[in-house]
């Protein structure tokens, strides 16, 4: 039970983690590029900012909270390290491809960076279907009548 509560923790902080790093990084290259340092297409920096921080804390918010709304624990952790890993795979090749910065690498790279992002989304959202339809947890002691 403890290694559960630990390893939801784990999930969360580094999803959290990861995501304001993704918006620091995002918040720089959007100062220089509107003070015209890098030209960067800033689309792809609000892509970055949108996958990378939004999505990012989203994901490890509902890791917290999809458990202890529903007092159910999830059972596949390797699973989800596979999410965070498509996931963070994907928001770096559709930056790199989206903002030209890959060359001719594009055509190619730029696929499957979304293929890998839709993977990690429909694996997350299996995920939280699996985790708020579980079993219960036996953290939750059972109520007495």
């Amino acid at each position: 039970m403890a290694d559960n509560i630990s390893m939801v923790a784990r999930m969360a902080r580094v999803y959290i983690g990861l995501g304001f790093i993704y918006f620091l990084i995002g918040t720089v290259l959007l100062a220089l590029s509107l003070a015209n340092y890098v030209n960067i297409n800033r689309d792809m920096i609000f892509i970055l900012d949108l996958y990378g921080f939004v999505t990012m804390l989203i994901f490890g918010l509902s890791y917290v909270f999809a458990p202890g709304l529903s007092h159910s624990t999830y059972a596949n952790y390797r699973v989800v390290e596979v999410e965070i890993v498509a996931m963070n795979i994907a928001i770096i090749l559709i930056f790199l491809s989206g903002s030209g910065l890959l060359g001719n690498i594009s055509v190619v790279a730029l696929p499957i960076g979304l293929v890998l992002l839709v993977i990690a989304v429909v694996v997350h959202a299996i995920n939280i279907f699996r985790t708020v339809t579980g079993g219960k947890s036996p953290i939750v002691a059972p109520t007495k009548k």
